[in-house]
C-alpha cells in the first residue's frame, strides 16, 4: 500500500507541474491575444472601406483589369490560413473541417497557398498541390510580412491558369466564439465584396454596407495606371486582414484550451488527493491490525 500512496504522490506533482505550464500558456495566449485583436479590430474599418472602393471599381464596366475579370483557366486556388503551433483547441480542426466540405462539395482541381505549418501538413495530406507555403509568421504582424503571400496569389491569377482565388480564415468574433469563412478573392465582383464587407470581425451585419454606388471617379494619369496599382494593394489588404482576424482567433482558442486544461488539471488532483487520502487510511488500518494481531500472539 505504500508504493500506492507513492505513486499517486508522484502523480499529483506530475499533474501539479503539467498545470504550471499550461496557467504559463494561457497567460501568453490570453496576452497576445489581446494584442492580436486590438490589431485585429484596429484595421477593420480601413479593410471595409477598401473592400467598399473595390466595389465602386468592380460596378464600372467601363474600367478594365485582368483582377476584376474571372481567369480563363479552370483551377480554383485556396488561401488556407491555419497556425504554426499546435495547442489551440479546435481552431485547425474547424478550419480542416470546412476545407474537406468544400472539396467534397467541389468537383475542381484545388491548388493552394498555405500560411501555416498545419496548413501545409492539411494541404499535402489532401494531395494537393502546394503552390508556397509560409510559415514562421511573426507574432506582431505588418503589411510588410504578408507580402510575399499577396503577390504569389496575384502572380499566380494573373497567369491565367485559375477560374477564382479563395481565402480559408478563421473570422475572429469574441473570446470565446469564431467563425471559419470561405470567401471569393479574385476575380474582384460586387457579390464577393459585398459579403465580405458584411462578414468582417464576424457580425453578419449587412447594415454597414453601402447598399447604393452612384460615385463616379476620374483617374489620373489614367485609369491603367491607378487600377495597376490600386487593386492589388486593395486585394493585398483583404489577405492582411484575414490573417489578422485568424491570429486572433487562434490565439483566444488558446488561450481557451489551455484555461480548460488548467481547470482539469485542478479536477485531477482533488481525484488524486482524495485516492491517495483513501490509501493512506487503509494502510493505517492495515498497520494497526497487524499490530493487533501481534499482540494477541505473544
Amino acid at each position: 500500500m505504500a508504493i500506492s500512496t507513492k505513486a499517486i504522490k508522484n502523480r499529483i506533482k506530475s499533474v501539479n507541474n503539467t498545470k504550471k505550464i499550461t496557467k504559463a500558456m494561457e497567460m501568453v495566449a490570453a496576452s497576445k491575444m489581446r494584442r492580436a485583436v486590438e490589431k485585429s479590430i484596429a484595421s477593420r474599418e480601413y479593410a471595409k472601406r477598401a473592400l467598399e472602393l473595390l466595389s465602386h471599381i468592380s460596378k464600372d464596366n467601363l474600367l478594365q483589369h485582368p483582377l476584376l475579370k474571372p481567369g480563363k483557366g479552370d483551377k480554383t486556388m485556396l488561401v488556407i490560413v491555419a497556425s504554426d503551433k499546435g495547442l489551440c483547441g479546435g481552431f485547425n480542426v474547424n478550419v480542416f473541417k470546412e476545407l474537406r466540405h468544400y472539396i467534397n462539395s467541389h468537383d475542381e482541381e484545388i491548388h493552394a497557398v498555405c500560411v501555416g505549418k498545419y496548413a501545409e501538413r492539411f494541404a499535402k495530406k489532401s494531395n494537393l498541390n502546394v503552390l508556397g507555403s509560409f510559415i514562421d509568421m511573426p507574432d506582431d504582424l505588418s503589411p510588410e510580412d504578408i507580402r510575399g503571400i499577396a503577390r504569389l496569389v496575384i502572380d499566380e491569377y494573373l497567369k491565367g491558369e485559375y477560374r477564382r482565388v479563395r481565402v480559408v480564415y478563421t473570422n475572429f468574433v469574441s473570446a470565446m466564439s469564431n467563425e471559419v469563412d470561405i470567401r471569393g478573392l479574385l476575380p474582384v465582383t460586387e457579390a464577393h465584396i459585398t459579403r465580405s464587407i458584411a462578414d468582417t470581425g464576424g457580425t453578419k451585419d449587412k447594415e454597414d454596407v453601402s447598399p447604393e454606388v452612384t460615385r463616379l471617379y476620374q483617374f489620373e494619369p489614367s485609369d491603367e495606371a491607378v487600377l495597376d496599382l490600386v487593386v492589388p494593394i486593395l486585394t493585398e489588404v483583404q489577405i492582411y486582414q484575414s490573417l489578422l482576424e485568424s491570429r486572433a482567433s487562434e490565439y483566444s482558442s488558446r488561450m481557451v484550451a489551455m484555461k480548460s486544461a488548467s481547470e482539469n488539471a485542478d479536477e485531477m488532483v482533488e481525484d488524486l488527493t482524495l485516492s491517495f487520502n483513501k490509501a493512506r487510511q487503509a494502510s493505517i488500518t492495515q498497520e494497526i491490525l497487524e499490530i493487533s494481531s501481534g499482540a494477541q500472539g505473544l
